[in-house]
């Protein structure tokens, strides 16, 4: 059963997984095309120093990629879902829910760390053979907080989306979107560091709203 939802959560979402792959692509390429041009006309040590003195890593064209993937992501899922009442034939089928709206909410998780995690390995890989480790490290922890703001505003939204009453449906974005805007308070390199434990306590935390929404329609809250 739990190996049928995984499949029609690919059929449903692979357009979505395919339009993410590219646009993800293109950013990078634009960024590392924009990091070599720099280099070749600035001189490798001069964008260095400029990098590490100026705390500059010309990353910021990615910063809030992550995040409109994860919204248009939890909207590609759920709004049908909501919208035609489908929802209810998956709380339907003969096994608990939360085993169902959990593996669905973990399949678009799982894509979103997988893309994410591209991302990231595209950049380091690709850096690696223009700049030393440390700047390379330096990048990835820039980032890092960016993803973890696609991550929650997918789990916020999809709260807000399954919640049945579209009252308590803004009372629960008033509650969530301050929560995502943690991730993007600052462009500065590196500043997350010690907020990483607790961006992933929030992220664990959110990722149980949606169950709580799900309940609430389980209920018959209209």
């Amino acid at each position: 059963m739990l190996k049928s939802i995984f499949y029609k959560e690919w059929l449903k979402l692979r357009l979505f997984w395919c339009l993410a792959l590219v646009i993800h692509g293109g950013v990078l390429a634009y960024i590392l095309l924009s990091i070599r041009s720099t280099l070749l006309t600035s001189g490798v040590m001069e964008t260095w120093a400029t990098m590490i003195g100026r705390d500059v890593l010309m990353v910021n064209t990615l910063m809030y990629i992550p995040l409109l993937t994860g919204a248009a992501l939890a909207l590609c899922q759920w709004l049908p879902e909501m919208q035609v009442k489908r929802i209810r034939l998956t709380l339907h089928l003969p096994i608990d829910y939360t085993r169902s709206i959990g593996t669905m909410l973990l399949c678009s998780l799982v894509g979103l760390c997988l893309l994410f995690a591209l991302d990231a390995a595209v950049l380091a890989i690709v850096e690696q053979a223009w700049m030393p480790r440390e700047l390379v490290l330096r990048t990835f922890l820039t980032c890092l907080p960016w993803f973890f703001g696609g991550l929650l505003v997918y789990t916020v939204l999809s709260w807000c989306i399954l919640e049945p009453q579209w009252k308590m449906r803004c009372v629960n974005l008033l509650i969530g979107l301050p929560l995502v805007a943690l991730c993007f308070l600052t462009a500065q390199p590196a500043c997350y560091i010690p907020m990483f434990p607790w961006l992933v306590l929030l992220l664990l935390a959110t990722g149980v709203l949606p169950f709580y929404s799900i309940y609430r329609f389980k209920l018959g809250k209209q």
